[in-house]
């Protein structure tokens, strides 16, 4: 009785100390880390209750202003991916301008493209001169990027087969101006948009005019479903940049000159620049 008595006593000293040596200084340190935020929690509410927007503090206007914001943020995805398929080029096209740039492909598609548009004139009774087939996209040294030269001549496609469409009566000039890269307008690191430009002069009515307009800022189903001239609903979307009408000096009274710079858009991969294959 006597041992079970000391060890009692012993076991109450021992949780006494454990008490007054451990726990209350434990409680004291948690008390003191809990101040801080504590006092930080009391500055807060302070601030809403003097800020005279703290009373327009609403978690529940906050959440569905984020909802608000991510929803924004979709549109203007949503907007992005849009102006891309405007400006698509066909998967055919697309497929070359990422390989390497062979000469011999590209100069036997560009005679290819001459007989078919001088086949298209003629059956149309268009006049075209042989000045404006010198206007294709051609290579030369001073081209960087060769493989961007397939997105030019099919744009130049595009082009001349809706003047010849819409039959106007003359094509008086063609011309492909130097290429411009708009780096800034890149929908990612490794893709950037190319712009490729013409200057082109046409001699027809104003009603003809009219519809060439209409149709170059529309793709080719959109043109279609217009029933505005097209030859290929393939037909990327074409910007107008600069835009002359003349009154020709002789001939009918609805005779125009139309003379314009038209641009052709489309993104591609950045690649290092390669040589000719």
């Amino acid at each position: 009785m006597a041992a079970d008595s000391k060890s009692m006593i012993m076991l109450a000293l021992g949780t006494c100390l454990f008490y007054f040596l451990v726990l209350i200084p434990l409680d004291k340190k948690v008390q003191a880390l809990n101040t801080p935020l504590q006092l930080s929690w009391t500055r807060l509410g302070d601030s809403i209750n003097t800020n005279k927007l703290g009373g327009a503090l609403d978690i529940h206007a906050m959440n569905e202003l984020t909802s608000s914001m991510e929803s924004t943020f979709a549109s203007f995805t949503d907007a992005e991916a849009n102006l891309i398929s405007r400006v698509l080029l066909p998967e055919e096209t697309q497929a070359k301008m990422e390989q390497s740039f062979q000469l011999v492909e590209y100069e036997n598609a560009l005679v290819a493209l001459e007989v078919f548009l001088k086949k298209s004139a003629a059956e149309k009774t268009i006049s075209v001169g042989d000045e404006v087939f010198k206007g294709l996209p051609r290579h030369d040294v001073a081209v960087e990027e060769p493989r961007l030269l397939w997105a030019g001549l099919a744009f130049a496609n595009y082009l001349l087969s809706l003047a010849i469409e819409c039959q106007l009566d003359s094509i008086l000039r063609f011309e492909s101006l130097p290429p411009q890269l708009t780096e800034d307008a890149s929908i990612s690191k490794r893709h950037r948009l190319h712009r490729s430009r013409f200057s082109m002069s046409v001699q027809c009515d104003m009603a003809e005019a009219q519809q060439f307009l209409a149709a170059l800022p529309l793709r080719g189903d959109e043109a279609e479903s217009l029933e505005l001239p097209m030859v290929h609903p393939e037909k990327p979307a074409l910007y107008i940049e600069r835009l002359l009408l003349k009154k020709t000096p002789k001939g009918s009274a609805n005779q125009v000159v139309l003379d314009l710079v038209v641009n052709g858009f489309t993104y591609h991969e950045i690649k290092e620049r390669s040589g000719i294959e």
